[in-house]
């Protein structure tokens, strides 16, 4: 990273009274390599921002119902489209998964014991739960370093490319206490040097008192200062700009997004299918905050992420909503038969097996297993195992739904998926 790629105020050395500027960081090795000490995120309104584009994501997120007030299929896509925001963000960062790993019980898929990619995709999903847990406790008083450290812990203890201690931040003389941002391992060529450890902590600090900082959200939200997208865009790139872990970083800072818009009453929408459709734009536009302290273009990504999960989201319920009717179309189930009450469970939990039906339906392991017989037989779900016990079944096209590419449509997925139950 060179020093005249920063805006003027980011170029000034950094001092205690000024809060931020550039530094060394105390490291053999470093001492001509400049890092960026960042300011607090603006308390005012910044120039630049795109209001017609602002102004359509922000009416979306106003217009979406608080989880108390959301509809069953409003919550049964938010559900999962958590599991698909996990694969999405997660695979961003070279951890691989599927969403059928992350919808597949616990009970089925494997032990809680050491590392591995699909453990630690299951881990981000751990950590949106857990966040939004805390969001319906204290509101957007949860909006903490401790909150991010919990989420780092959860998204990261499993990473078998992780080799720090999770939820740590940087801390100077420690394994992983200065990081660099892209350049390819050589130190001169970075994109991005983010804060030395010395100040992690306090810079994260800054950044999440900005974000539960309630003047600014009360302005916002009257339409007097920082709307929402504002808000998520640039405490994103603050976060960022801090990269308070040694990984893991955009990881967490994703997980921030759908938790400032549960924090702030509205059912959130999930963005990293976007973003990762646009890595491009979404790096530079991070490069361009961080750097020139120009607020712009991170904010366009953010209300179009909003604008294109959206429609996104439309096109997905729809399809998600549609299937339990299809189903019993297709295999005229008796009302109130196992089979037909099963419909209900598999939409929600596309990955089942019969002793996780008896539990759902209170009904005998026998009972179960015939309705999962039955509706096999029906084409509505597959087995998966092969096996005589223990098998697995499979709702494929919910699971194809979810698993196709951000914006394809739909019907190409389901086509798949059906010829894949012998439809």
């Amino acid at each position: 990273m060179r020093k005249d790629e920063l805006a003027g105020p980011l170029r000034q050395p950094y001092t205690p009274e000024r809060g931020f500027g550039t530094a060394h960081a105390a490291r053999e090795g470093y001492e001509h390599i400049w890092f960026v000490v960042p300011p607090a995120p603006p308390e005012e309104f910044p120039a630049g921002i795109p209001a017609g584009t602002i102004s359509r994501a922000n009416t979306i997120l106003q217009s979406r119902p608080d989880p108390a007030d959301a509809s069953e299929l409003d919550l049964l896509a938010a559900y999962l489209f958590a599991g698909r925001e996990a694969v999405s963000s997660s695979r961003m960062e070279g951890t691989w998964s599927t969403i059928d790993n992350v919808l597949t019980p616990g009970e089925v898929y494997d032990q809680d014991e050491g590392k591995s990619e699909h453990l630690s995709v299951r881990g981000y999903a751990t950590a949106l739960e857990y966040g939004f847990g805390q969001i319906q406790q204290h509101g957007m008083d949860a909006l903490t370093t401790e909150l991010v450290c919990h989420l780092h812990d959860l998204v990261m203890r499993k990473d078998p490319d992780f080799h720090g201690i999770a939820g740590r931040v940087r801390t100077p003389g420690l394994p992983g206490d200065v990081v660099q941002i892209g350049g390819g391992g050589r130190k001169e060529d970075a994109v991005y040097n983010p804060a030395p450890p010395e100040h992690a902590a306090r810079c994260l600090e800054d950044v999440m008192g900005w974000m539960r900082n309630k003047t600014l959200i009360e302005l916002g939200d009257a339409g007097m200062g920082m709307s929402l997208p504002v808000r998520m865009a640039i405490g994103h790139a603050h976060f960022e700009a801090v990269h308070p872990f040694s990984n893991g970083n955009g990881r967490v800072g994703r997980i921030l997004w759908p938790l400032q818009m549960a924090a702030a009453g509205h059912l959130p929408l999930y963005l990293s299918g976007y973003v990762e459709q646009n890595r491009h734009e979404y790096g530079q536009a991070l490069q361009e905050a961080q750097k020139q302290l120009s607020y712009g273009r991170i904010a366009q990504f953010v209300a179009n992420a909003i604008i294109g999960s959206h429609e996104e989201e439309k096109m997905s319920k729809a399809v998600i909503g549609s299937l339990p009717g299809l189903w019993q179309q297709r295999g005229r189930f008796r009302k109130d038969s196992s089979a037909a009450r099963a419909l209900a469970v598999i939409i929600r939990m596309p990955i089942v097996t019969a002793r996780i039906l008896s539990k759902e339906l209170e009904v005998s392991f026998q009972a179960a297993s015939n309705a999962l017989n039955a509706l096999e037989s029906k084409h509505v779900i597959r087995e998966r195992t092969g096996h005589g016990r223990n098998r697995v079944f499979a709702a494929e096209e919910v699971i194809a739904a979810l698993a196709r590419p951000f914006g394809e449509e739909p019907d190409i997925a389901l086509e798949g998926a059906r010829r894949t139950l012998g439809i």
